[in-house]
């Protein structure tokens, strides 16, 4: 017996993720199904996980069956990794409770199973069936029951030590830390103050881990990576941080407002200090028009810079998610623009704010533009230099193009190789905003 077996998930990676299974023998046959996948854990790889676990709870053991799945994330994990998984005790192993059960439903049959690739959207009736039930499965209202149980005597119990490295041992550690760890309620508060920001301005929900992601993204330097995650903490001293600290209650007052006390959404959103909003309208004055109208971002959005994205509809670039490659390139330039801007000018404003503060240093609003614009400027240039050196990839080229189309200085007049031209000098557009 051939089964087909495929998985499925509308808003894959986000917190509204819904995965669906699908299994397919043959027409009207009645180990066809299409399943909702039941739990937290919602991806196209649980997806096709369930389908396969499905399959072989509802085939008699003593039936030789081949599963057919486009899914090599599935065969290989049951075929070419599972020893190594088990010998290290699972540790570090996405989805390791799916990938365990799978295998004891391999190892009770006592009929052979084999595993078949095909190749996905390719006009296979047994794949384009499997995953038109998957996705049937993952648009039902309620979730299908599972069975992911697995006796005693089929688990492995730890990892073995000749198997066990010190980057392995440390994975298992931080996994049973985060188990006992309460998180700070500051950070909790954080996470849906960004999670809710997030969506007003990409209207999709993300989860907790895909937020603390963010500060990872390689959009973002590094100063600007490690300032997100202290910001995201909640650890930045601001404000209520003095306030329980006798003789330094001052401190968390404003300096230049003198009656608010301070936070990170009051420096970068409610000050009054004209560095802070001099460095928004330069932002907004960079950001080309064919992307759409600035808007100003809730204090979520700035928080989670890394995980900004635009959607179809929030800019002016004809078509939808159903468009080719190009648009889609296009759009993810322009995301990529809105993610350098807005984590650089957020950096700077909180930079000039220390420097007033604890230093006493004041800057002209000449300087303010002169500092965001190099600032800028060397993001482009680091861009530029990381493209020439990536010769083999051209991707990155283009992901590059799309990102400082519209604003670059002269740019209608300069060359298409200006990235791999060290003698042609680039620059953004010169922006002025008093």
């Amino acid at each position: 017996m051939t089964v087909y077996t495929d998985g499925s998930c509308e808003d894959n990676g986000k917190l509204t993720a819904r995965a669906g299974s699908g299994i397919y023998i043959k027409p009207d046959h009645p180990n066809n199904r299409a399943i909702r996948v039941p739990g937290p854990l919602q991806s196209n790889q649980v997806g096709e996980l369930v389908a396969v676990i499905a399959a072989l709870q509802d085939i008699p053991p003593f039936v030789p069956i081949t599963i057919a799945t486009d899914s090599m994330y599935v065969i290989d994990g049951l075929t070419k990794h599972l020893g190594h998984w088990e010998d290290i005790g699972w540790l570090g192993v996405a989805n390791s409770q799916f990938f365990q059960a799978a295998a004891y439903q391999l190892r009770r049959r006592s009929a052979r199973t084999s595993f078949q690739w095909v190749k996905g959207h390719d006009n296979n009736p047994g794949n384009e069936a499997a995953d038109a039930l998957a996705k049937q499965g993952s648009e039902k209202d309620a979730a299908d029951q599972i069975d992911l149980t697995v006796p005693t005597n089929f688990t492995i119990q730890g990892a073995k030590l000749s198997c066990l490295t010190q980057a392995i041992a440390y994975r298992g550690v931080r996994a049973r830390r985060a188990l006992t760890v309460t998180p700070r309620q500051g950070a909790v508060i954080n996470l849906d103050r960004t999670r809710y920001g997030l969506e007003e301005v990409t209207h999709s929900l993300e989860t907790d881990q895909q937020i603390w992601l963010s500060w990872h993204n390689k959009n973002l330097r590094a100063e600007v990576r490690q300032f997100t995650h202290k910001a995201l903490h909640r650890t930045q001293k601001v404000g209520d941080y003095w306030t329980p600290i006798d003789g330094y209650q001052y401190r968390a007052i404003c300096p230049f407002c003198k009656d608010t006390t301070e936070s990170m959404e009051h420096i970068w959103l409610e000050c009054d200090t004209p560095e802070r909003a001099l460095i928004w309208k330069l932002a907004k004055q960079l950001w080309p028009r064919a992307h759409g109208e600035w808007s100003n971002l809730p204090f979520g959005a700035i928080l989670g810079s890394g995980k900004l994205t635009l959607p179809p509809a929030a800019t002016h670039m004809p078509g939808s998610e159903s468009d080719g490659g190009e648009i889609k390139q296009q759009r993810a330039g322009a995301s990529r623009l809105l993610q350098i801007l807005v984590s650089e000018s957020a950096y700077l404003i909180w930079t000039l704010r220390c420097q007033r503060v604890i230093q006493g240093n004041t800057h002209s609003l000449a300087a303010i533009n002169t500092r965001w614009t190099n600032a800028i400027n060397r993001r482009l240039t680091t861009d530029r230099v990381t493209a020439a050196k990536l010769t083999r990839k051209p991707k990155f080229e283009q992901t590059v193009a799309n990102t400082w189309k519209g604003t670059l200085r002269g740019e209608q007049q300069l060359p298409k190789d200006w990235m791999m031209n060290d003698e042609v000098l680039v620059g953004i557009r010169t922006v002025q905003a008093s």
